[in-house]
Formats: structure tokens, sequence, C-alpha cells
């Protein structure tokens, strides 16, 4: 009896140690090849049919007017960002130019709700200047977007703009600084880049707001002035750069008792090249300052050190898959044979709650010979549709088999380069690509496939990137991040894994000065707009489905403001400014306070009513 006992005993500890045996191996077999996604993971799913902007504003009759004269210096470029900013505000308008209207011919200003003049020189509206102010007086709302040119047309009505005096020449606009309670981020300085002569030099009267100066001198840049029953709201910045669009729509909504536009409420960080072959040897900079191989330190400091910063604040990643890093467009496509990389770190995104999605076969961009690189880039093209869509299927067929619960869906262009015919082909002949996500910004080529947030024609959703890398000494990103952050509340960030390894974004200065840039970026983006939700990219490309789809109309009453969502699914976001009254309670929707004037708006309901209280 007492040997059958030890014998059980023996087989028993043997048993147990088999089994730690299998969990242990389990749990490698899950690091190293993802885990599934749980519905948990998912905060808001795609739409099966999206409208783009355009069939969401189609047959609405228009609110405002966008009042220029395209014979003006600069006139042309303010009128493109203006349109645009317009569109994704959802504001109805229409165009009246001077350069082929008479001032008198002019639709009658009583017709809509709102102006915006993009006519830096007066002088050619001549007395509808006039009408222009009595419309104002008797309730209307305008927005001088353009900085004014001194002349006598803007002297017979400076008063009525909340100038006291004003000089001949221009001040150098060389930053900017929003006040506290009108954008989010407020009370900072800005860096512009390029700075010029771009604003008028005035002195405004006492009682006009002004809600952003310059660092240095202290020129305002925004203000406004109440006139009569109405309201005039001027620009004095004077750069009509797409980086600068945030400012010209918190200048919009100061018009009226309130306003209210869709916004996207997401923030998305990517990391191109993630997973992917891992380079072989030393890097220069790594080995010098942590005497670790390139792989070594991806595995023990780099991605240890985002996933902190992940769990700090709360930032789910998409990474975008490269199988190999081969020239040859021209060749049938190969199964990368080492594929325990992509298991290991591909199976560690997922775990971490993240997604996979595409960056190519190859890191050659999808463009047909056609395309000229100018010698900016050694990339080769493909010589078919056909090549390209072989090496995509390829692409998705190696993802499936080493990462089976990735699902990617989101392609980034390879140094955001996709030409027409590429874009083209993906829209027909890739299905599993629903959305792209490549440059939000110019970079003064016509290489970059350039977006905006939206839906194409051909259902996919544009998702661009704004910003990139550690965000350390980089005036202009800082600059944008500030000016999306209040347009579209929307932050789309991407890095590298081997940053770390190119001179020219970081390499020399070494990741931990790259790592605590990006961690004062996300300091800032969180203390900015704490609503703000982290997001992968195809969470984002559902949130942009629905702002592109949906309008708004706004009514104002004494007691209460009414929002009238139009094309409305399950949920919308928009940003809500209070101008006049105070916000109480809201029926139809949940209502979160940014700042002493602005407020972020979920709605539940395709009607959402707000209680306006006096204040």
């Amino acid at each position: 009896m007492n040997r059958l006992w030890k014998g059980r005993f023996r087989w028993g500890r043997l048993l147990l140690v088999w089994l730690v045996f299998l969990l242990l191996a389990g749990a490698l077999f899950a690091e190293r090849s993802g885990v599934q996604y749980t519905a948990a993971h998912v905060q808001i799913g795609a739409l099966d049919h999206a409208l783009t902007k355009e069939e969401a504003l189609a047959g609405q009759a228009p609110v405002c007017l966008l009042l220029c004269d395209s014979r003006q210096v600069s006139v042309a470029e303010a009128k493109e960002q203006l349109e645009q900013i317009l569109q994704d505000m959802k504001v109805p308008a229409e165009a009246a130019d001077l350069a082929d209207t008479a001032p008198e011919a002019l639709p009658a200003f009583e017709n809509y709700e709102t102006i915006v003049v993009l006519v830096p020189n007066f002088e050619p509206l001549g007395l509808r200047l006039l009408d222009l102010m009595d419309w104002v007086e008797q309730g209307g709302n305008v927005l001088f977007a353009m900085t004014p040119e001194k002349c006598g047309a803007f002297d017979v009505v400076a008063q009525k703009l909340g100038v006291l005096a004003s000089a001949w020449n221009c001040k150098t606009a060389e930053s900017i600084v929003p006040a506290e309670g009108f954008l989010l981020g407020g009370g900072q300085r800005y860096e512009l880049s390029d700075p010029f002569e771009s604003s008028m030099a005035v002195q405004l009267r006492d009682d006009a707001a002004v809600y952003a100066v310059t660092g240095d001198e202290g020129v305002p840049l925004i203000w406004s002035t109440e006139l009569g029953k109405g309201r005039v709201v001027v620009d004095n910045i004077g750069v009509y750069d797409k980086v600068m669009r945030g400012f010209y729509a918190a200048s919009y909504s100061l018009l009226g008792a309130a306003c209210a536009y869709p916004v996207l409420n997401s923030a998305v960080f990517f990391l191109d090249d993630f997973p992917s072959p891992v380079p072989e040897g030393d890097g220069q900079y790594i080995r010098q300052d942590y005497g670790l191989s390139i792989a070594d330190f991806y595995a023990k400091v780099w991605w240890p050190d985002l996933v902190q910063l992940a769990e700090r604040f709360g930032i789910r990643y998409t990474g975008v898959m490269i199988e190999n890093y081969e020239d040859d467009t021209t060749d049938p496509p190969l199964r990368q044979s080492d594929t325990q990389p992509f298991r290991y770190f591909g199976g560690l995104l997922l775990r971490q709650g993240g997604e996979v999605g595409f960056h190519g076969y190859n890191h050659q961009p999808l463009v047909l010979p056609q395309t000229d690189y100018a010698g900016l880039y050694d990339y080769n093209p493909w010589p078919s549709a056909d090549a390209i869509v072989a090496a995509m299927d390829e692409l998705t067929a190696f993802q499936r088999a080493v990462l089976p619960y990735a699902a990617g869906s989101v392609y980034v262009p390879p140094s955001n380069i996709l030409s027409a015919s590429g874009r083209a082909i993906l829209g027909q002949r890739v299905p599993q690509v629903r959305t792209i996500a490549s440059s939000y910004l110019e970079d003064g080529t016509d290489l970059p496939y350039v977006q905006e947030f939206g839906v194409a024609a051909d259902g996919i959703v544009e998702e661009p990137r704004i910003v990139s890398g550690g965000m350390v000494n980089e005036p202009y990103m800082q600059l944008a991040a500030l000016s999306e952050l209040n347009f579209h509340f929307v932050s789309t960030h991407f890095m590298h894994p081997d940053d770390l390894l190119d001179v020219d974004r970081g390499a020399a200065e070494g990741w931990e000065v790259y790592k605590g840039g990006l961690e004062r970026y996300l300091t800032w983006l969180l203390t900015a707009a704490p609503g703000l939700r982290m997001q992968t990219a195809s969470e984002c490309a559902g949130a942009i489905q629905r702002f592109s789809g949906v309008n708004v109309t706004l009514q104002s009453a004494a007691d209460a403001w009414t929002l009238t969502l139009g094309n409305f699914t399950d949920e919308a976001w928009l940003l809500f400014r209070a101008n006049e009254g105070v916000p109480g309670r809201v029926t139809g929707g949940r209502l979160t306070c940014l700042t002493e004037e602005l407020y972020l708006l979920k709605a539940e309901n395709a009607v959402v009513t707000i209680e306006r209280k006096e204040g």
C-alpha cells in the first residue's frame, strides 16, 4: 500500500511537471503567434457603407457665403483652405468672386447666416462694404479670414472691426500664442515656419476680445468684436497653409451664439516597417549607447519602452508589415522563409491590443513605370497592375500564415508614395485594403499621396498621418498637431523601428532623447485633450466613416440649442463652442467640458438638445 502511494506520488509529480511544461509552451506559442482579438478590444467597427463628405452636404441650402477676390495676392490659397475647412465642418457654403461678379451683383447678404471674407484689400467691394457692416449690425456674423490691407476703405470701417489705430507697415508673425480657453493646447507659444511680415500692426479697442497674439511683440492675430446685434471676427495671421486650418476653423466657430461641427475623436500611433525582417549586425549609435545588436535592442529596449508608454497613455499601436526588403518588382513574389521575427514581434503587438496592417510585399511604392522619382528616390516601379496585385496578395497571404488573427485592412504606402494608377489599382483589385494611411501634409514634391480625412468615392477610407518621430525640435509638426487637434480633434503619428539607424531621424541623439520627445508629445496631447480616444487605425477608419457621412444643423433659442444630425448612424462626435450662454442638461448625447467655452459632444441620437443657461 505504501509502495502504491509512492508510485502515485512519483507519477503525480511527473504529471505536474508536464502540465507546467505545456502551459509554458502554450504561452510561448501565444507570444510567437499572436492572440486573437476579443470584442472588448474594438471600440468602434466599420460601416458597410459610408457617404463621402460631398454626398453628406448634397442638396443642403448654403448658409455661408465665401466672398473672395481671386485677383488679389494669396486669395486663391486662402480660398482653397477655407473651402476645405467649411466642408469638413459641414457648413453648406457657396462662393462669390469679385473677379467675375460686380459688387452690386453679389448675392443678398441676408440670405446667409455667416459670411467669410477673403478680400484683403476692401476697395473692390465699394459700397457693398457698408452694406456688409449694416448686415452685421442687424444680427449677421462675418469672419475676415485674411489679413486686411491698410487702405481708405479699411479706415472707413476699421472701428467696426474693433481696430482703434493701424499702421502701414506689417509685423512679423514669428509665433502664435492662442488664449488658453480658446484652443485646446492654448496658453503656449507655437513657432511658425518661415515667418514673414504677414500681420497688420494694429491697436485694438478695449472692448475687442483677443484670442491669439504673436509671442514676441504681442501683435493681435485673432480677435472679435460685437457690432450691433452681430459679431465680427478678424484673422490677422496672413499664413494660409494647410498646417493653419485649426486656427481658421476655431475663428469661424466664434460666430453666432454657438457652433457645432463633427470631429473624429481619435488618436492613432503607427509603427511603420513593423513587423519586418530585423536588420542584421550592429547600429553605430545603438552599440555605442547600449552595447547591443540591432535585434537585441529591439527586443530588450525599444519594444519594452513602447509597451510602457502604451500602458501609461492607453496607446494601442498599429504596425504595418513588410515581408522583405528586396528591390525586385519584376519576378513573381517569393515567400519569406524566416518567419520568426514576424511571429514574435507581431504576436507581441497583437497581445498589446494593437493591430497589424500592410506596408508592402517589399518596400517599393505602388507606382507604374510612368512615375518619375526625379532622382529623389532609388525605388523601382512595378511593370504592370498585375504585378502590384500579385505582390499585395502575397503580403496578405503571408500575414495570414504567420499571424492568423491579424486581419489586416489598412495600407501605408512606403515613404508615403502612391501614384494615381497605384491608388486606382488598390480600389479596384485589392479588396483586402479598406483604408489608406498616407500623408496629411505636403513635402514640396508631387510624390507623396496627400490626403484629407474622409471616405473616397470608391469607398476606401482616407486616413492621413500628420506627425512623426520623436517630435524633438520640430516646430512645424508641433504646430500641425495643435491645428489638427482643434480642427478634426485627431492625432495620427508614425515612427519606424529603424529611426535609430538613421542620423536624419534621430540616431545621433539616441533613443532616450527620441523617447523623451515622444513622451512629452503624449503628455501634451492628453493634457490638451483628456477625452481623446486612443484607437487602432481600423477603429479610426470607422470614426472617419461616421464623420464623413454626418451633417449638422444648429438652431439657437433663448433656452436651448438643438442639433439635428443628418445621416446619423450609431454615434457622432462634435466640438461645440458656446459663445453666448452656458450649456446645461443634455438630451440625446453627452457633453464634456474641454475649456471654458469649448466642449466635446458625443451624439447618441439624431437630435441633441442642450439646455442654454445664462452666463
